[in-house]
């Protein structure tokens, strides 16, 4: 499949940054950059397993350098025409082909000094081993980035670069990122229906994700690739909690994975009738996730979205909820959440194109965990709930 980057964003991106190319390492930017996975040997999320080259003139070819395994498949499902290999530990190839003999033994898992060479090489043909090059240095362990330098490359981070790239949803990633959620949500809707005295998490777990699986069935779709859930029961927002009894609350934060994208959204629940404190710490999460949500929009800044949120809560006499973020970006990563983030800090603007969990969580020791969270789509025009819920405490029974 043809990779989703955006050579001119990134081109932009670059020249603001005054760099000449990037340097992907991480697995999920690779797969994004090319279309193709960075191979077996990225699994151990090491650097050098595997890196693509995106040159600042959108008009030259990307390039890369994987292990020799998968060189072949790399080329044909990213149609990358110039791919470097280098020796990983698995034995493969025609047999017997006395031309390739060798009593050499391959590395253990691969040599990083010799995937480091081949890049230097291709970065030297593109005459840039002495300009400004971005590397993902969030990415890199400080273990193995001594022998990034050894060379002359003057290295410069391109982690955030990378961010605000991935953050930009193409139509393809969207419509993952909307199947997923619509899974999760036909799970979470048949769970609330299904919920009963005596239930654990682990129950609940497994009765929202055959519902989710059965949803992409009734589509005609295959079943999500994986599925994650925090549900809790009762005293603690984290721990699992169980067996169910009346007065509990039930938090429900849950995700599908489609095609790598992993979606994100939740909603609380009560077994029978709520205390009188429940319900107001409820209310005023629905009031303060309101205010935040009024915001999303292209062009507000994700730190006046998140101070609207907090300030909602404040004025409601909730002045010791700090909560770090109000929610975060998704899309194809190792978890749910991704830059940017709805914090005080962020220096982010909403862009047409960003997928977004906005939420207002609080985890209330001895009363429960309480969730109100949607995945949005940031439109030209505002926002779009992508798994629409209704947001009140839900009441069982």
């Amino acid at each position: 499949m043809p990779g989703f980057l955006n050579r001119h964003r990134a081109s932009r991106l670059m020249e603001d940054a005054g760099l000449t190319a990037l340097v992907l390492a991480q697995p999920e930017s690779i797969l994004y950059a090319a279309g193709a996975p960075a191979g077996v040997a990225a699994n151990w999320r090491r650097a050098g397993a595997a890196f693509v080259l995106v040159p600042a003139d959108a008009s030259a070819p990307l390039a890369a350098v994987v292990g020799d395994l998968q060189a072949r498949s790399f080329a044909a499902q990213s149609g990358i025409g110039d791919v470097r290999t280098h020796r990983l530990w698995v034995e493969s190839g025609p047999y017997p082909d006395p031309s390739v003999a060798s009593r050499t033994p391959r590395p253990a898992q691969y040599d990083l000094s010799a995937s480091l060479a081949e890049l230097r090489a291709l970065l030297s043909e593109r005459g840039l081993l002495d300009r400004r090059v971005g590397l993902e240095l969030g990415f890199i362990p400080a273990a193995d980035y001594p022998e990034f330098v050894r060379p002359p490359v003057a290295w410069q981070d391109c982690t955030r670069i990378v961010e605000q790239l991935r953050s930009i949803k193409a139509p393809a990633e969207v419509e993952y990122l909307r199947r997923a959620a619509g899974y999760a949500r036909a799970g979470l809707s048949g769970l609330l229906k299904a919920i009963a005295p005596g239930m654990d998490a682990t129950e609940m777990t497994s009765i929202w994700r055959e519902g989710a699986i059965a949803e992409a069935s009734r589509l005609g779709h295959a079943p999500p690739q994986s599925s994650w859930a925090y549900i809790s029961v009762a005293g603690d927002g984290f721990a699992p909690g169980g067996p169910a009894r009346q007065g509990d609350l039930i938090k429900i934060d849950v995700g599908c994975v489609v095609s790598g994208y992993s979606s994100d959204g939740g909603r609380t629940a009560v077994l029978g009738t709520p205390s009188a404190e429940a319900q107001r710490i409820h209310d005023a999460l629905h009031r303060a996730f309101d205010a935040g949500f009024a915001l999303l929009r292209p062009g507000a800044k994700l730190a006046d979205v998140y101070r609207a949120t907090a300030t909602a809560m404040w004025n409601q006499g909730y002045d010791t909820y700090n909560r770090g973020h109000f929610g975060h970006g998704v899309g194809s990563s190792i978890w749910s959440e991704e830059w940017p983030f709805i914090s005080a800090q962020s220096d982010a603007i909403l862009e047409p194109g960003m997928v977004l969990a906005y939420e207002t969580p609080w985890y209330v020791d001895g009363l429960g965990g309480f969730i109100i969270e949607d995945q949005v789509l940031i439109t030209d025009s505002g926002v779009e709930v992508m798994a629409p819920l209704p947001r009140e405490l839900v009441g069982l029974g």
